[in-house]
């Protein structure tokens, strides 16, 4: 759907989706649309690789300029270095909330979902560019102790059916992890686990597809994950919050009173729930427009299922005119 050039009346909402999308070229066609949206992308390529060049000294894998080819240009299928992906879906969440604030589009809120809450965060001043960056890196560190031991499924089943095959599988290392929309849930687990989680599809259902993610999060077996995480993220410089900040894991929006850390670090053991904090968004924020800032407009999908009626916009699954329609009135 075209942005209105009446966006602005209305309170506006940036979604921060989480893992599992491919973040291939998710940029490629916004940065050719004009100069002024070149610079503003390449400034924030350029904060996030300053980050990845601290890394790199310390002998982490992912090099400057590679952010820059994943982002920019077409999935060529090559297999990416461990964290470079979780990177390139922050940093282009990030870029396309600053073409849209240079733009004009001022949100009210950011809602971000799981590892999407380090963008949101961003866009809601707690964190600048760079230090969002190193969370995110430092998240991905957190999880090197589980890697490849188990990953996630999006399932097409309510939160209901989802909890009623669990207990039926009763497999000790399954856990929902998300619950998306009336119509799909994300459980998380060790392989053997999603296996029968597979295996239990009644005939005729969509099978669960398992998501492109090397650990299995929102599990609450991950302590480990969640007390290394919490141990490299406090020195990670922070500011109070600029605008209101929803996150799926507290249901809700941060208060003065949260410890903002620790609220995130939940992500790591704690499951999402976007049904609830929807619906609490929508009890402090009155008929407000949702912008998805995520590369496949999936978080606007499941916004019209829990909320029917509510108007919301995915740019980067929109083609360059539609894009152009509106930015080029303000760049």
């Amino acid at each position: 759907m075209p942005l209105l050039p009446e966006i602005n009346r209305r309170p506006i909402v940036f979604l921060y989706p989480g893992q599992g999308s491919s973040p291939q070229g998710i940029l490629q066609e916004l940065y050719q649309l004009n100069a002024d949206i070149q610079n503003t992308i390449d400034a924030v390529l350029d904060a996030v690789d300053s980050v990845v060049q601290e890394r790199q000294q310390q002998g982490h894998a992912i090099a400057p300029d590679m952010l820059r080819e994943v982002l920019l240009t077409p999935d060529t299928g090559a297999s990416l270095p461990y964290g470079l992906n979780q990177l390139a879906l922050y940093t282009g969440a990030v870029a396309l909330s600053h073409v849209l604030r240079r733009s004009g589009l001022q949100p009210k809120a950011a809602l971000g979902e799981s590892f999407g809450e380090i963008a949101a965060r961003e866009c809601a001043g707690n964190v600048s560019i760079t230090n969002g960056a190193r969370m995110a890196c430092a998240l991905n560190d957190a999880y090197r102790s589980v890697l490849n031991q188990g990953s996630m499924l999006l399932v097409n089943a309510s939160e209901e059916k989802t909890r009623a095959t669990l207990r039926k599988i009763n497999h000790p290392d399954l856990a929902l992890a998300t619950v998306n929309s009336p119509t799909h849930t994300v459980v998380s687990g060790s392989h053997d686990a999603l296996q029968a989680m597979i295996d239990a599809t009644q005939p005729g259902t969509p099978p669960p597809r398992k998501l492109n993610i090397a650990y299995a999060s929102h599990h609450p077996q991950h302590t480990g994950v969640q007390q290394e995480a919490l141990r490299t993220m406090p020195g990670i410089p922070r500011s109070p919050l600029t605008l209101a900040l929803y996150s799926t894991v507290q249901q809700r929006a941060y208060t003065v009173q949260d410890d903002l850390i620790a609220g995130f670090i939940d992500n790591t053991i704690k499951p999402c729930h976007l049904p609830n904090t929807l619906n609490a968004l929508v009890r402090d924020i009155a008929n407000p427009l949702f912008i998805d800032l995520g590369s496949n407009g999936y978080m606007a999908r499941c916004v019209s299922k829990i909320l029917p009626g509510a108007q919301t916009y995915a740019p980067l699954t929109q083609n360059a005119i539609d894009l152009r329609t509106h930015l080029s009135g303000f760049l």
